[in-house]
């Protein structure tokens, strides 16, 4: 009797999950993976990737890695040195970020978390415009923050809303609600592929350096810009936070790595959830990502600028829904239809 009271114990808490987690929503692209699990003849367009794989020095470097005791090991926190060392360096040819911290993360959305948990308590208010990165919003949900969301839609365009932004600041300076304390842009945008343009990046940093709210970037996609478009570009300072990612740009969605680009000041409370969450990145991924980041952005380009023939194919399919239909595509490698 003792034993099945306690089994019946067992079935019940099982189904007492944290209230965090049941009330964050079940990712999409699992969803769909469940639902087409042994069906043939169907296409998921729930999911970007990119159909190339990683350069051949890269690769190369992930082969040499297996044999080398260092791979098995754990490594520094926040990432190999000679890895940071040549992402700091990237970020200062190619993005202009001089300065603050990097730490390497097993993929853009574990940097994002670090980040949510780094900056965020339970109930703070933060800010997604809607269409939003799923994931985002999922990180909010489970840490707390889905007491506070702001999550107003972007404009007819797909951009920002930066005079909704505005309202919303001055509205919560009054004491009509809680201060927000961080917003979030994806540039280019996920789902919307959408381009951001230095002018409303700048204005959305002033914005937030003014009010006190902390400005995170996803840039997973920063190498998808296309020709006759706004190129890629980012901001910086004591109050932005910039994510980016090896997984599309050098098809190393299996590695797992991404990193992350902050103040120098949040490098305690960031290592702290670094060491919870992962200890420290796969070191053999670190291996391969050095090796990409060798090929360089020149690989990347030549197989970017292979997609537009594909957009044209999509967009020329996409034509019978008529004009204005179909937006997005100036970044990435998505359309909204």
């Amino acid at each position: 009797a003792i034993y099945l009271a306690c089994m019946r114990g067992a079935r019940s808490m099982a189904t007492q999950a944290s209230k965090r987690v049941r009330a964050t929503d079940t990712p999409c692209i699992v969803q769909m993976q469940q639902m087409l699990r042994g069906r043939e003849g169907v296409l998921s367009l729930a999911q970007g990737i990119v159909h190339w794989p990683p350069p051949e020095a890269a690769l190369a470097a992930g082969v040499a890695a297996m044999g080398e005791r260092s791979t098995s090991l754990y490594g520094p926190d926040d990432g190999l040195p000679e890895l940071r060392a040549a992402l700091k360096e990237k970020l200062r040819v190619e993005n202009g970020i001089d300065g603050g911290e990097v730490m390497v993360t097993a993929g853009a959305n574990q940097a994002y978390t670090n980040v949510v948990l780094s900056l965020l308590d339970a109930g703070d208010a933060a800010a997604l415009f809607r269409p939003y990165y799923f994931n985002h919003l999922m990180a909010l949900q489970m840490t707390g923050s889905q007491l506070d969301l702001w999550l107003p839609p972007s404009l007819p365009d797909l951009q920002p809303d930066i005079g909704a932004l505005r309202a919303e600041l001055e509205a919560r300076a009054r004491g009509d609600r809680p201060p927000l304390r961080m917003l979030t842009l994806v540039n280019p945008g996920n789902p919307t592929g959408v381009m951001i343009p230095r002018g409303t990046l700048d204005e959305a940093s002033r914005l937030c350096a003014s009010h006190g709210v902390w400005l995170v970037v996803d840039n997973t996609y920063e190498h998808f810009e296309y020709a006759g478009e706004a190129p890629h570009e980012c901001v910086s300072g004591e109050h932005v936070i910039n994510v980016f990612s090896f997984s599309k740009a050098f098809g190393m969605m299996g590695w797992r790595v991404g990193y992350v680009s902050f103040p120098a000041a949040l490098a305690p409370e960031m290592l702290k959830v670094q060491d919870t969450i992962a200890i420290c990145p796969s070191i053999a991924s670190q291996k391969v990502a050095l090796g990409a980041l060798a090929a360089g952005r020149g690989w990347v380009s030549q197989r970017v600028a292979g997609l537009a023939e594909q957009k044209a194919l999509v967009l020329a399919a996409l034509a019978p829904l008529g004009d204005g239909a179909v937006q997005g595509g100036s970044g990435a490698i998505y359309l909204v239809a």
